[in-house]
Protein backbone atom coordinates (compact mmCIF):
# COMPACT_ATOMS: atom_id res chain seq x y z
CA UNK A 1 0.00 0.00 0.00
CA UNK A 2 1.47 3.43 -1.00
CA UNK A 3 1.77 6.38 1.45
CA UNK A 4 -0.79 8.03 -0.40
CA UNK A 5 -3.02 5.36 0.36
CA UNK A 6 -2.33 5.53 4.24
CA UNK A 7 -2.70 9.23 4.09
CA UNK A 8 -5.94 9.23 2.69
CA UNK A 9 -7.37 6.10 4.37
CA UNK A 10 -8.80 4.55 1.08
CA UNK A 11 -7.37 3.14 -2.16
CA UNK A 12 -6.77 6.10 -4.72
CA UNK A 13 -8.18 5.40 -8.00
CA UNK A 14 -7.32 7.49 -11.06
CA UNK A 15 -10.11 10.18 -10.11
CA UNK A 16 -8.16 10.90 -6.84
CA UNK A 17 -4.43 11.00 -8.98
CA UNK A 18 -6.51 13.44 -11.16
CA UNK A 19 -7.62 15.39 -8.48
CA UNK A 20 -4.41 16.03 -6.56
CA UNK A 21 -2.49 16.59 -9.54
CA UNK A 22 -4.68 19.08 -11.19
CA UNK A 23 -4.64 20.93 -7.39
CA UNK A 24 -0.80 20.90 -7.53
CA UNK A 25 -0.93 22.75 -11.08
CA UNK A 26 -3.36 25.02 -10.10
CA UNK A 27 -0.99 26.36 -7.56
CA UNK A 28 1.87 25.93 -8.91
CA UNK A 29 0.36 28.32 -11.71
CA UNK A 30 -0.75 30.41 -9.35
CA UNK A 31 2.66 30.68 -7.25
CA UNK A 32 4.66 31.47 -10.75
CA UNK A 33 2.40 34.14 -11.43
CA UNK A 34 2.60 35.83 -8.24
CA UNK A 35 6.67 35.43 -8.35
CA UNK A 36 6.57 36.89 -11.99
CA UNK A 37 8.24 39.89 -10.50
CA UNK A 38 11.29 38.23 -10.02
CA UNK A 39 11.86 37.18 -13.50
CA UNK A 40 13.93 38.83 -16.25
CA UNK A 41 11.54 39.91 -18.96
CA UNK A 42 13.60 37.46 -21.01
CA UNK A 43 12.35 34.69 -18.66
CA UNK A 44 9.26 36.24 -18.51
CA UNK A 45 8.68 36.07 -22.05
CA UNK A 46 9.42 32.61 -22.16
CA UNK A 47 6.99 32.08 -18.95
CA UNK A 48 4.26 33.86 -21.48
CA UNK A 49 4.74 31.60 -24.20
CA UNK A 50 4.63 28.11 -22.19
CA UNK A 51 1.63 28.81 -20.20
CA UNK A 52 0.01 31.80 -22.10
CA UNK A 53 -0.86 35.70 -21.30
CA UNK A 54 -3.23 35.10 -18.87
CA UNK A 55 -2.27 32.89 -16.23
CA UNK A 56 -4.29 34.14 -13.87
CA UNK A 57 -7.43 33.10 -15.24
CA UNK A 58 -6.01 29.99 -16.09
CA UNK A 59 -4.80 28.85 -12.71
CA UNK A 60 -8.54 29.78 -11.43
CA UNK A 61 -10.02 27.59 -14.14
CA UNK A 62 -7.78 24.73 -13.19
CA UNK A 63 -8.82 25.38 -9.27
CA UNK A 64 -12.18 25.25 -10.07
CA UNK A 65 -12.28 22.23 -12.76
CA UNK A 66 -10.12 20.19 -9.44
CA UNK A 67 -12.94 21.36 -7.11
CA UNK A 68 -15.55 19.64 -9.61
CA UNK A 69 -13.12 16.43 -9.96
CA UNK A 70 -13.29 16.20 -5.85
CA UNK A 71 -17.08 16.38 -5.82
CA UNK A 72 -17.22 13.82 -8.69
CA UNK A 73 -14.88 11.17 -6.95
CA UNK A 74 -16.37 11.59 -3.58
CA UNK A 75 -19.77 11.01 -5.68
CA UNK A 76 -17.82 7.60 -7.43
CA UNK A 77 -16.54 6.91 -3.96
CA UNK A 78 -20.32 7.14 -2.05
CA UNK A 79 -21.84 4.89 -4.67
CA UNK A 80 -19.02 2.25 -4.66
CA UNK A 81 -19.78 2.17 -0.87
CA UNK A 82 -23.31 2.40 -1.27
CA UNK A 83 -22.97 -0.75 -3.95
CA UNK A 84 -21.28 -2.49 -1.42
CA UNK A 85 -23.03 -1.51 1.48
CA UNK A 86 -26.15 -2.96 -0.40
CA UNK A 87 -25.07 -6.70 -1.72
CA UNK A 88 -23.64 -6.98 1.99
CA UNK A 89 -27.32 -6.62 2.70
CA UNK A 90 -28.21 -8.80 -0.08
CA UNK A 91 -26.10 -11.35 0.83
CA UNK A 92 -27.10 -11.36 4.77
CA UNK A 93 -30.75 -11.29 3.71
CA UNK A 94 -29.87 -14.74 1.81
CA UNK A 95 -27.94 -15.78 4.72
CA UNK A 96 -30.95 -15.34 6.93
CA UNK A 97 -33.78 -16.56 4.27
CA UNK A 98 -30.89 -19.60 4.16
CA UNK A 99 -31.07 -19.99 7.93
CA UNK A 100 -35.14 -19.47 8.35
CA UNK A 101 -35.97 -21.98 5.97
CA UNK A 102 -33.67 -24.90 7.77
CA UNK A 103 -35.32 -23.85 10.46
CA UNK A 104 -38.42 -24.38 9.76
CA UNK A 105 -37.94 -27.54 7.27
CA UNK A 106 -36.84 -29.01 10.87
CA UNK A 107 -39.74 -27.67 12.65
CA UNK A 108 -41.61 -29.53 10.48
CA UNK A 109 -40.33 -32.56 10.18
CA UNK A 110 -40.62 -32.97 14.07
CA UNK A 111 -44.17 -33.95 12.27
CA UNK A 112 -42.99 -36.64 9.94
CA UNK A 113 -39.99 -38.34 12.13
CA UNK A 114 -42.09 -41.03 13.68
CA UNK A 115 -42.91 -42.56 10.14
CA UNK A 116 -39.77 -43.40 8.34
CA UNK A 117 -41.88 -44.06 5.25
CA UNK A 118 -42.89 -39.91 4.48
CA UNK A 119 -38.60 -39.66 3.92
CA UNK A 120 -38.17 -36.55 1.72
CA UNK A 121 -41.84 -36.03 1.94
CA UNK A 122 -41.57 -31.84 2.82
CA UNK A 123 -39.08 -31.25 0.27
CA UNK A 124 -41.00 -32.94 -2.64
CA UNK A 125 -44.29 -31.53 -1.17
CA UNK A 126 -42.98 -27.72 -1.28
CA UNK A 127 -41.38 -28.77 -5.16
CA UNK A 128 -44.84 -29.46 -6.40
CA UNK A 129 -46.97 -26.93 -4.61
CA UNK A 130 -44.64 -24.57 -6.16
CA UNK A 131 -45.04 -25.20 -9.91
CA UNK A 132 -48.80 -25.59 -9.64
CA UNK A 133 -48.86 -22.25 -8.08
CA UNK A 134 -46.27 -20.90 -10.80
CA UNK A 135 -48.71 -22.58 -13.55
CA UNK A 136 -51.48 -20.62 -12.26
CA UNK A 137 -50.48 -17.52 -12.27
CA UNK A 138 -50.37 -17.75 -16.09
CA UNK A 139 -53.80 -18.28 -16.20
CA UNK A 140 -55.87 -14.79 -16.46
CA UNK A 141 -57.81 -15.88 -13.18
CA UNK A 142 -54.50 -15.58 -11.23
CA UNK A 143 -52.75 -13.53 -12.35
CA UNK A 144 -53.33 -10.49 -9.75
CA UNK A 145 -53.50 -13.06 -6.71
CA UNK A 146 -50.27 -15.76 -7.26
CA UNK A 147 -47.23 -13.54 -7.40
CA UNK A 148 -43.65 -13.97 -7.16
CA UNK A 149 -44.13 -13.17 -3.07
CA UNK A 150 -46.88 -15.85 -3.04
CA UNK A 151 -45.31 -18.64 -4.87
CA UNK A 152 -42.09 -17.93 -2.27
CA UNK A 153 -44.40 -18.16 0.38
CA UNK A 154 -46.26 -21.17 -0.33
CA UNK A 155 -42.74 -22.57 -1.22
CA UNK A 156 -42.20 -22.07 2.31
CA UNK A 157 -45.09 -22.40 4.13
CA UNK A 158 -46.29 -25.47 2.64
CA UNK A 159 -44.22 -27.66 4.50
CA UNK A 160 -45.95 -26.65 7.76
CA UNK A 161 -49.20 -28.41 6.59
CA UNK A 162 -48.78 -31.78 8.79
CA UNK A 163 -47.19 -29.78 11.51
CA UNK A 164 -50.37 -30.38 13.85
CA UNK A 165 -49.51 -34.17 13.66
CA UNK A 166 -46.83 -33.53 16.58
CA UNK A 167 -49.93 -33.73 18.74
CA UNK A 168 -51.35 -36.91 17.76
CA UNK A 169 -50.53 -40.36 19.38
CA UNK A 170 -48.56 -42.87 17.75
CA UNK A 171 -51.15 -45.49 18.40
CA UNK A 172 -53.29 -43.47 16.02
CA UNK A 173 -50.65 -41.76 13.54
CA UNK A 174 -48.94 -45.54 12.87
CA UNK A 175 -52.11 -47.43 13.22
CA UNK A 176 -51.28 -49.79 10.15
CA UNK A 177 -55.31 -50.76 9.72
CA UNK A 178 -58.44 -49.21 9.13
CA UNK A 179 -59.08 -46.67 11.87
CA UNK A 180 -62.25 -46.24 14.13
CA UNK A 181 -64.33 -43.36 13.46
CA UNK A 182 -63.23 -42.16 16.85
CA UNK A 183 -59.38 -42.64 16.00
CA UNK A 184 -60.58 -40.88 12.74
CA UNK A 185 -61.40 -37.91 14.52
CA UNK A 186 -58.08 -37.74 16.37
CA UNK A 187 -56.20 -37.75 13.48
CA UNK A 188 -58.49 -34.77 12.13
CA UNK A 189 -57.83 -32.60 15.31
CA UNK A 190 -54.01 -32.11 13.66
CA UNK A 191 -55.39 -29.44 11.28
CA UNK A 192 -56.59 -27.58 14.40
CA UNK A 193 -53.46 -28.43 16.54
CA UNK A 194 -51.34 -27.07 13.67
CA UNK A 195 -53.12 -24.17 12.43
CA UNK A 196 -53.64 -23.14 15.69
CA UNK A 197 -49.75 -23.34 16.35
CA UNK A 198 -49.15 -21.42 13.48
CA UNK A 199 -51.36 -18.86 14.64
CA UNK A 200 -49.85 -18.44 17.51
CA UNK A 201 -46.60 -17.84 16.49
CA UNK A 202 -47.77 -15.41 13.38
CA UNK A 203 -49.52 -13.31 16.65
CA UNK A 204 -46.22 -12.57 17.71
CA UNK A 205 -44.60 -11.22 14.27
CA UNK A 206 -45.30 -7.72 12.96
CA UNK A 207 -46.75 -7.41 9.30
CA UNK A 208 -47.74 -9.94 6.70
CA UNK A 209 -45.81 -13.07 6.87
CA UNK A 210 -45.70 -16.29 4.96
CA UNK A 211 -46.95 -17.88 8.64
CA UNK A 212 -50.43 -16.34 7.39
CA UNK A 213 -50.48 -18.82 4.45
CA UNK A 214 -49.12 -21.81 6.52
CA UNK A 215 -51.57 -21.11 8.85
CA UNK A 216 -54.29 -21.35 5.81
CA UNK A 217 -52.77 -24.57 4.81
CA UNK A 218 -52.92 -26.15 7.81
CA UNK A 219 -56.21 -25.78 8.62
CA UNK A 220 -57.62 -25.98 5.54
CA UNK A 221 -55.72 -28.62 3.37
CA UNK A 222 -58.02 -31.97 4.25
CA UNK A 223 -61.01 -29.33 3.15
CA UNK A 224 -62.40 -31.30 0.03
CA UNK A 225 -63.79 -28.76 -2.83
CA UNK A 226 -67.60 -30.67 -2.15
CA UNK A 227 -67.83 -29.48 1.27
CA UNK A 228 -67.07 -32.83 2.44
CA UNK A 229 -63.45 -32.05 3.87
CA UNK A 230 -62.70 -31.56 7.48
CA UNK A 231 -62.10 -29.40 9.78
CA UNK A 232 -64.71 -27.11 8.77
CA UNK A 233 -66.30 -28.32 5.85
CA UNK A 234 -65.88 -25.67 3.67
CA UNK A 235 -66.72 -25.56 0.09
CA UNK A 236 -65.19 -24.84 -3.80
CA UNK A 237 -63.21 -20.99 -3.54
CA UNK A 238 -63.90 -20.81 -0.01
CA UNK A 239 -60.97 -22.67 0.70
CA UNK A 240 -58.36 -21.02 0.54
CA UNK A 241 -56.44 -21.16 -2.60
CA UNK A 242 -52.99 -22.02 -0.98
CA UNK A 243 -54.67 -24.92 0.86
CA UNK A 244 -56.28 -26.45 -2.05
CA UNK A 245 -53.26 -26.43 -4.24
CA UNK A 246 -51.15 -28.12 -1.30
CA UNK A 247 -54.01 -30.76 -0.67
CA UNK A 248 -53.60 -32.09 -4.54
CA UNK A 249 -49.72 -32.09 -3.97
CA UNK A 250 -49.92 -34.19 -0.36
CA UNK A 251 -52.21 -36.66 -2.14
CA UNK A 252 -50.22 -37.48 -4.92
CA UNK A 253 -46.84 -37.68 -2.44
CA UNK A 254 -49.28 -39.85 -0.12
CA UNK A 255 -50.14 -41.98 -3.48
CA UNK A 256 -47.11 -42.45 -5.07
CA UNK A 257 -44.71 -43.43 -2.01
CA UNK A 258 -44.28 -45.78 0.32
CA UNK A 259 -46.79 -45.70 3.52
CA UNK A 260 -47.16 -47.86 6.41
CA UNK A 261 -50.55 -48.42 5.28
CA UNK A 262 -49.45 -49.09 1.02
CA UNK A 263 -47.05 -49.73 -1.03
CA UNK A 264 -46.48 -47.03 -3.50
CA UNK A 265 -48.51 -46.35 -6.45
CA UNK A 266 -47.08 -45.91 -9.82
CA UNK A 267 -47.92 -42.76 -11.17
CA UNK A 268 -50.23 -43.46 -13.74
CA UNK A 269 -52.37 -45.31 -10.65
CA UNK A 270 -52.20 -42.15 -9.12
CA UNK A 271 -53.18 -39.73 -11.76
CA UNK A 272 -56.32 -41.92 -12.44
CA UNK A 273 -57.44 -41.49 -8.86
CA UNK A 274 -56.30 -37.98 -9.22
CA UNK A 275 -58.70 -37.91 -11.91
CA UNK A 276 -61.65 -39.65 -10.58
CA UNK A 277 -61.39 -37.53 -7.60
CA UNK A 278 -61.74 -34.28 -9.79
CA UNK A 279 -64.64 -31.41 -8.50
CA UNK A 280 -65.40 -33.88 -5.51
CA UNK A 281 -62.00 -34.11 -3.37
CA UNK A 282 -59.64 -31.57 -5.43
CA UNK A 283 -59.97 -28.15 -7.31
CA UNK A 284 -61.23 -29.17 -11.04
CA UNK A 285 -59.06 -26.08 -12.24
CA UNK A 286 -55.72 -27.45 -10.13
CA UNK A 287 -56.71 -31.04 -11.29
CA UNK A 288 -56.37 -29.96 -14.77
CA UNK A 289 -52.99 -27.94 -14.42
CA UNK A 290 -51.58 -31.46 -12.39
CA UNK A 291 -52.84 -32.95 -15.29
CA UNK A 292 -50.98 -30.26 -17.80
CA UNK A 293 -47.73 -30.66 -15.20
CA UNK A 294 -47.70 -34.71 -14.76
CA UNK A 295 -44.25 -35.07 -16.20
CA UNK A 296 -42.84 -32.85 -13.83
CA UNK A 297 -44.54 -34.20 -11.03
CA UNK A 298 -43.36 -37.94 -12.10
CA UNK A 299 -39.66 -36.39 -12.45
CA UNK A 300 -39.66 -34.52 -8.93
CA UNK A 301 -40.98 -38.11 -7.57
CA UNK A 302 -38.50 -40.09 -9.31
CA UNK A 303 -35.29 -37.88 -8.14
CA UNK A 304 -36.29 -37.50 -4.67
CA UNK A 305 -38.03 -41.08 -3.83
CA UNK A 306 -34.56 -43.02 -4.21
CA UNK A 307 -34.37 -46.38 -3.30
CA UNK A 308 -38.22 -47.61 -3.12
CA UNK A 309 -39.93 -49.84 -5.73
CA UNK A 310 -43.05 -49.20 -6.99
CA UNK A 311 -45.42 -52.06 -5.84
CA UNK A 312 -48.95 -53.25 -7.08
CA UNK A 313 -50.17 -54.93 -3.76
CA UNK A 314 -47.42 -56.76 -3.38
CA UNK A 315 -47.23 -59.62 -0.66
CA UNK A 316 -46.52 -58.87 2.49
CA UNK A 317 -48.12 -55.20 2.43
CA UNK A 318 -51.84 -54.53 4.14
CA UNK A 319 -53.44 -52.96 1.39
CA UNK A 320 -55.98 -50.32 2.82
CA UNK A 321 -58.40 -48.41 1.50
CA UNK A 322 -57.50 -45.27 -0.65
CA UNK A 323 -59.62 -43.12 1.77
CA UNK A 324 -56.65 -43.53 4.42
CA UNK A 325 -54.05 -42.19 1.92
CA UNK A 326 -56.71 -39.32 1.19
CA UNK A 327 -58.06 -38.46 5.21
CA UNK A 328 -54.90 -38.58 7.23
Amino acid sequence: MSKLKVMLGKPVDLADQMVISGVFLAFLYWGLESFLNVFSPEEITIYRKLFGPNVSSLWLRLIVLSLFMIFGSHVQYTINQRKKAEQDLLDSYHKLQNARMTTILGLAKLAEYRDEGTGTHLERIREYAKIIARELARRPKYENIITAEYIDDIYQSSILHDIGKVGVPDAVLLKPGKLTDEEFDVIKRHTILGGDAIKAIECQIEGKSFLQMGKDIAYSHHEKWDGSGYPAGLKNEAIPLAARIVSLADVYDALTTDRFYKPAYSHEKSRQIIIDLKATHFDPEIVDVFLQLEDDFNRIREEQFVGKAEHENEAGWIELPVAHALGA
